[in-house]
């Protein structure tokens, strides 16, 4: 499966999606944010193309870095992402951040990134909606992100302290 523009696309009530295939060749759709479309249509405009996709539009979504045509397979993703944080990483250091962050980023892969957008989409949305647009089967899979929140929320919480009440 290679990602095309064409796998944006708005429905009848003018809402924007994300047609794309996961884990085990199980096709789904995404829903598309007002944030990431307009991040889309800055991206189409650098390479050249019209704002938005239209439909039929067999324009690859991420070109391969070598060769010809649209990436097809996570492997080349996963490249691209770690070009990504790799320049980052450089960055933090030209900008003297705590080792500490930058040691972190340096652990960072792809599944950490998913992770992360996951655990951040479950406390603004029902997750009912965070479940289909992950592609999980089962909302106990998602419910695991909501549990990874309360462990965050209970460790800050854990030397709070009673004062008295004058």
């Amino acid at each position: 499966w290679i990602p095309m523009m064409q796998h944006f696309y708005k429905d009848g009530d003018g809402n924007w999606w994300f047609k794309t295939v996961g884990k085990g060749n199980k096709e789904r759709t995404v829903s598309v944010s007002t944030e990431v479309l307009n991040a889309l249509k800055r991206y189409r405009l650098s390479i050249e193309l019209t704002a938005l996709p239209m439909p039929g539009d067999k324009q690859p979504l991420i070109k391969k870095l070598k060769g010809g045509g649209g990436i097809s397979s996570t492997r080349q993703l996963r490249d691209v992402v770690q070009v990504c944080f790799d320049r980052a990483i450089k960055r933090m250091k030209i900008d003297r951040m705590e080792n500490s962050d930058i040691d972190g980023l340096r652990g960072a892969t792809v599944h950490w990134l998913r992770h992360t957008g996951i655990s951040e989409d479950v406390k603004t949305r029902p997750k009912e909606h965070v479940r289909d647009d992950a592609g999980h089967s089962s909302s106990a899979t998602t419910d695991k992100y909501i549990d990874i929140e309360n462990r965050e929320r209970h460790a800050s919480a854990i030397k709070k302290k009673l004062r008295p009440i004058s």
